[in-house]
């Protein structure tokens, strides 16, 4: 990631002839209309080596030419660096080694077309699909976005989980059916919070080995090795931290104690709502070796955290927080994830709860019923 920057991407001016492509270039060849005078960005990792190029547009058309090992996904954009995070200002295909035209939608960049790349055609017939049913979830996508009160946009955000339950059941088919495309580890990536470690690691393995030897397969390598850490039976990852009133928190000295590690934050609504119910499985058998850790989600907004705590009468847990370091340099985040407890369990959605054992082994990651039924088992009524 620190590797000086030598650009693989060369951009030029359109042009009527050039020298042919070797084996593994490509050329990109855009048409932008309105854009005239001003420069579209292109931006990708090749391998762990940032890419970000530029190309000036002239009666309406640029061109990027350059060299890829494989087909890759890019950042397609008008400007630097906050339209990035702009849908309308942000288009993501899969360009490969070939000669490739794009046509910009100025209106909406998501809305862009790619052609001459198998794979960016194999992903649009999937994403053709997945639109066609979120569009039938699209007056409550228009609700969420009107609505201001957190709980009730929670409430619609669960009726909107049956959509896009189907649209991730689309992409997991396309990475079984396909495993040979580069767009598959790209895919698995993204979805990797949703699945077990068994339906995961199917999925990684089925794999062909040249694209499990891409970057995005590699992330997916690493997420199946810290979640074979944290497995039932595994050793629970140890952790040290500051607490919420200042002194130092250790894990392993919970160790004889049957211990729940609640990932929460003060903003998630599902979290706080779930709190009352784990107090009263706290008030019933922590006498009999139960203790409670919350993670807390807040390492931005220390404050809000301990709010929450006292307005959700907690103080009698132990609380840390995740402990990852956020930084803004030249308008870009920074994240340092060295002391990130919740990287250590495999994070990814809020609430997260595990419980162990007094031997300090994972009994399992569990929903609060769960936990009050294998109390039940473990503690009796």
């Amino acid at each position: 990631m620190n590797k000086s920057l030598f650009p693989a991407v060369f951009v030029t001016a359109l042009c009527a002839a050039c020298a042919q492509q070797p084996k593994d270039g490509f050329t990109l060849t855009g048409s932008a209309e309105g854009l005239d005078g001003q420069y579209v960005f292109l931006s990708y990792m090749n391998d762990t080596v940032p890419v970000t190029d530029s190309a000036l547009v002239e009666g309406g058309a640029f061109r990027f030419e350059g060299k890829l090992k494989v087909p890759i996904r890019v950042g397609i954009y008008p400007k630097l660096p906050m339209q990035q995070l702009d849908p309308k200002h942000y288009y993501s295909p899969f360009i490969e080694s070939a000669d490739m035209t794009l046509t910009i939608d100025t209106a909406d960049w998501s809305k862009s077309r790619l052609e001459g790349s198998a794979t960016q055609l194999a992903v649009d017939s999937l994403e053709e699909q997945q639109r066609a049913i979120m569009a039938e979830a699209e007056a409550i996508e228009k609700a969420i976005a009107a609505e201001t009160d957190h709980e009730k946009q929670n409430e619609l955000r669960e009726q909107l989980e049956p959509f896009q339950t189907r649209v991730r059941k689309l992409s997991l088919a396309f990475i079984a059916n396909h495993p040979s495309s580069y767009a598959s580890p790209d895919m698995l990536r993204s979805y990797s919070g949703y699945l077990t470690y068994e339906e995961l690691k199917g999925l990684y393995d089925g794999l062909s080995p040249e694209v499990q030897q891409v970057a995005s397969a590699r992330e997916v390598a690493d997420e199946l090795e810290t979640l074979g850490r944290v497995q039932p039976g595994q050793p629970a990852p140890l952790f040290e931290a500051t607490d919420v009133n200042g002194k130092p928190f250790r894990l392993a000295d919970l160790k004889g104690k049957y211990v729940v590690i609640d990932f929460w934050a003060s903003w998630c609504v599902p979290c706080r709502k779930s709190n009352p119910h784990m107090k009263e499985m706290y008030a019933k058998y922590h006498d009999k070796g139960l203790e409670y850790v919350y993670v807390g989600d807040n390492d931005n907004s220390p404050e809000d955290w301990r709010k929450a705590i006292k307005e959700d009468g907690l103080e009698e847990f132990h609380h840390v927080l995740r402990g990852m370091k956020m930084s803004r340099e030249n308008g870009e985040w920074k994240f340092d994830r060295t002391n990130d407890i919740s990287d250590k369990y495999a994070i990814h959605f809020l609430p997260t709860k595990y419980l162990i054992d007094p031997d300090g082994n994972i009994v399992g990651k569990m929903e609060s019923d769960e936990l009050e039924a294998k109390f039940k088992e473990i503690f009796g009524d």
